[in-house]
């Protein structure tokens, strides 16, 4: 059900990593909670499900994903096949909102062009049979997700997250129903054309994201990166959007439980 009053949701944190760098996730709960924040906990690997169910089941404003991205296939990991069958069998035993983050790195160059792409569409199959949306991690391989898009059908709406992607594959994506959520990045000074994309998106396929604990924003670049941040990419975004930013906090809320809802 959505709330009666509009949170500040972060699309897209990962708990654990920022628990190795340091900081006591129990008041950044607390923290999270008193703040009327709300958002989604994102999985990395096949394995990690179990203990980050136990993590946040008091805290019902976090929801969770599960999913193996494109480091899955680097040298040294299991064969996919028996990846995915334990992503599968955590799936089964524990609630998720949506499948990912997968995708495709071209930047690290994990593994093999194939063995990413064998281990996305597997992920796709499975989010389409489980229907559920899927998180895309895009990193350099803008066309390889055109291709993704222009053969899947996507009935249930995915999301591209912490989009810096062209503004093909952006337009592509939102054709196909797809959200794109922007984190850090869009407050860097650099990023102008990230930032003109951002301001010309139909607003009711746009999300926010921290990606924390990367990718901090400005006027915190370079610290620690917390979904507490957030204050400073709405601040940002609602100047970009040239409106309000308790407006803009209402849409993203809206889009953000669309997204749950799988429309």
């Amino acid at each position: 059900m959505q709330p009666t009053q509009p949170h500040r949701i972060d699309s897209h944190f990962h708990l654990l990593s920022i628990a190795r760098k340091g900081v006591e996730l129990p008041s950044l709960l607390d923290q999270m909670q008193e703040l009327g924040m709300e958002g989604l906990d994102i999985g990395t690997d096949a394995e990690d499900l179990a203990q980050r169910y136990f993590l946040t089941k008091e805290h019902p404003f976090i929801r969770l994903s599960a999913g193996i991205g494109p480091w899955g296939v680097a040298e040294g990991n299991k064969p996919i096949t028996e990846q995915l069958e334990h992503l599968h069998s955590q799936i089964q035993s524990y609630p998720v909102a949506a499948i990912g983050e997968i995708g495709l790195d071209n930047h690290w160059n994990y593994g093999t062009k194939a063995l990413q792409e064998e281990l996305l569409e597997q992920q796709i199959d499975l989010a389409q049979a489980l229907h559920k949306p899927v998180i895309f991690h895009n990193r350099e391989a803008d066309a390889q997700f055109m291709d993704v898009l222009g053969r899947h059908a996507f009935p249930i709406p995915g999301l591209f997250h912490c989009f810096q992607g062209s503004k093909e594959l952006a337009f592509l994506a939102v054709e196909k129903g797809f959200y794109l959520s922007f984190a850090g990045p869009l407050t860097y000074r650099a990023n102008t054309a990230m930032q003109e994309l951002f301001s010309v998106l139909p607003l009711d396929h746009l999300l926010l994201e921290t990606d924390s604990p990367y990718l901090s924003p400005n006027p915190v670049r370079g610290k620690m990166n917390t979904p507490l941040n957030m204050q400073y990419i709405y601040a940002f975004a609602a100047q970009l959007r040239r409106m309000d930013e308790a407006a803009l906090q209402l849409h993203i809320s809206e889009n953000f439980h669309r997204f749950l809802n799988g429309r």
